[in-house]
């Protein structure tokens, strides 16, 4: 089996190889290919992996594609994460935002808007791709934001793409770890899109023990790396929120934090990035330094997570804990991928949220809406359970962030500068705050890859 990883720079890449090392036995890989137009930061991402498969002893081969095409070719799974722009497009993301009071986060608000209108055009020429030279191939889409990505994808009409967040599983697997539970035991009756999704019943036996959870603030607490909801939200909704819906509760007092901070997410993840390769060249080819190197990465970036924009701290207990739940977790980027690609070829029902078109599942939305939702994913794919109609308490902010979603797709697929103001117009976290127009001129003047939109 052949897997292609376009963004073969990212810092994420070694997981993946992790995965695929870990899961030899049912998912046997024979190569991973390699594409980023980054060759000298791919080529210290690739040692890091070969460093790995040397250590485990394992025959998987890491290439270094020449081209995207050359990478694609012939592939079972295209795993696509990437970030046109790099770590810089993301920080004036984050700045034009934070000038005028918003959140710029990366993934939702303008920040979103503008990764989105980035990605769209190269994930959709990856997936023409596919279709000449990989047609039985599966597009496994990772690449932020998600479901509007999907959402590009889907209005394209390309059919075998689906999109994949580690966000909805991680939430499952601490929640079912607070409640004393095997996450296998459960199924979680989970709804929303990405970065929007609430968990609505955790069946166990029949049971839902979601109202026990909920009775426990401190337990809740401890599902999020950092506390985020307060109790009265909770009770009112009586859901269990992914984190991302923090950000909609509070996007005010976050970007205050922020400015108080005096530095972004995107910033501090660049300065982690930039010490990290360089202890990689410091590391002299040594394998095992490399690895060393690569951990203490890892740790540094999961233990400021959420951090910066809820004005928390970081302390040694918290890196050290980080260090050591490394490669632990049941859910996060290299198990998601491995285990859609494990149900797909070898046909085995699995069922956890991905983002695909919602075909009914979600009884408020169209058909061929991005939507995130548990899915069977077995060789055909991934098709969406009923999920019904969205609880009254989040339907209205659902359905308005929906709309945004749909905007900033077919700004995207048609060029339209108008359509992206119209999006950010529609986005909660910009609305009438700002003149949209001018901050979508703004995002365009300021990124090279953003100049397509007239």
């Amino acid at each position: 089996m052949k897997v292609a990883l376009l963004g073969g720079a990212g810092t994420r890449v070694p997981l993946v190889v992790s995965g695929l090392l870990r899961s030899r036995a049912n998912l046997p890989c024979e190569e991973l290919a390699l594409w980023d137009p980054n060759h000298e930061r791919q080529a210290a991402i690739a040692a890091v992996c070969d460093a790995m498969v040397r250590r485990s002893l394992t025959a998987l081969r890491i290439t270094l594609a020449g081209s995207a095409e050359r990478a694609i070719s012939g592939a079972d799974f295209i795993l696509c994460s990437i970030r046109v722009g790099g770590a810089e497009a993301r920080i004036k993301d984050e700045r034009i935002a934070l000038a005028d009071g918003l959140l710029g986060q990366e993934t939702i608000g303008p920040g979103g808007w503008a990764m989105a209108l980035r990605s769209i055009p190269a994930v959709l020429e990856y997936a023409r791709l596919a279709e000449r030279v990989a047609p039985r191939a599966w597009l496994l889409n990772f690449t932020n934001p998600v479901g509007i990505v999907q959402q590009a994808l889907l209005a394209a009409g390309v059919q075998r793409a689906i999109g994949i967040c580690d966000t909805p599983r991680e939430m499952f697997e601490n929640a079912a770890r607070e409640l004393g539970i095997e996450t296998d035991r459960a199924f979680f009756d989970y709804f929303g899109l990405n970065h929007l999704g609430w968990v609505r019943r955790i069946l166990v036996d029949g049971k839902d023990l979601l109202p026990q959870l909920l009775a426990q603030p401190q337990k809740v607490a401890n599902i999020y790396h950092v506390p985020l909801f307060e109790e009265q939200y909770l009770q009112s909704t009586r859901l269990l929120p992914t984190e991302y819906v923090y950000f909609y509760l509070h996007a005010d007092e976050a970007a205050a934090k922020l400015k108080r901070a005096g530095t972004t997410r995107g910033e501090a993840v660049a300065e982690q990035e930039r010490k990290f390769f360089a202890a990689l060249a410091a590391a002299n080819g040594d394998g095992a330094r490399m690895l060393e190197r690569y951990d203490d990465y890892l740790a540094e970036r999961h233990a400021t997570y959420f951090r910066l924009e809820t004005g928390e701290s970081v302390s040694q207990r918290d890196l050290a804990q980080a260090r050591s739940e490394l490669y632990q977790k049941a859910a996060g980027y290299d198990r998601i991928a491995v285990d859609v690609m494990r149900a797909i070829a070898g046909n085995q029902r699995a069922v956890f949220p991905v983002d695909v078109a919602n075909q009914g599942a979600i009884a408020d939305l169209p058909a061929n809406d991005a939507v995130e939702v548990p899915c069977e994913i077995d060789a055909r794919g991934a098709c969406p359970l009923p999920v019904g109609c969205v609880p009254e308490s989040v339907r209205a902010l659902l359905t308005q962030v929906k709309e945004y979603e749909r905007l900033t797709a077919q700004a995207a697929l048609q060029g339209s500068l108008e359509l992206a103001a119209e999006a950010l117009r529609a986005n909660p976290l910009v609305g009438d705050r700002v003149d949209p127009m001018n901050l979508a001129q703004a995002y365009r003047d300021a990124h090279p890859h953003l100049e397509y939109l007239r």
